[in-house]
């Protein structure tokens, strides 16, 4: 569990998803993004609800149910190429870059550990696919692949 949350700023989440920065159009990143679990594979147990909402300007934000059933939200703005702090998160930032229309690049900084990961939105506009990699509390590397579909 402890991996789970440590990967929770990331889950597309991340996504993570993170998407296009701060004076830069989120384009089709833009809108409410819930996780497909059947197509993902994540490091440690899935969360029960994991729903990302990235709007127009870019904000990211996370609402997770975790797998023990607690709630956690987070969010930040990106700004391109520059690190942001994740409100919600302590000691995390993420540098996000928008590689073009359907890629957004992003380096995570989660309490001295790096990581990297991306968001690839489907040429459809209804599919985004987030990847990370990264180091976990326990010195063992992870790997985290969710798919987010569009509501």
């Amino acid at each position: 569990m402890k991996t789970r949350l440590l990967l929770l700023p990331f889950s597309l989440l991340a996504v993570s998803l993170a998407v296009g920065a701060a004076g830069i159009p989120a384009g089709g990143f833009a809108g409410t993004w819930m996780a497909n679990f059947q197509k993902s594979k994540f490091p440690g147990p899935p969360p029960k609800v994991d729903m990302c909402i990235i709007d127009a300007d870019g904000t990211v934000t996370v609402k997770e149910t975790t797998s023990e059933g607690k709630e956690v939200t987070w969010h930040y703005t990106p700004v391109d190429g520059q690190p942001v702090s994740i409100v919600g998160r302590e000691n995390t930032m993420v540098t996000v870059k928008k590689v073009n229309d359907h890629t957004i690049e992003h380096t995570w900084n989660i309490e001295g550990r790096a990581a990297k990961s991306k968001s690839v939105l489907s040429k459809d506009g209804k599919t985004t696919v987030f990847t990370m990699d990264g180091t976990g509390k326990d010195g063992k590397p992870f790997h985290e692949m969710v798919v987010y579909d569009k509501q």
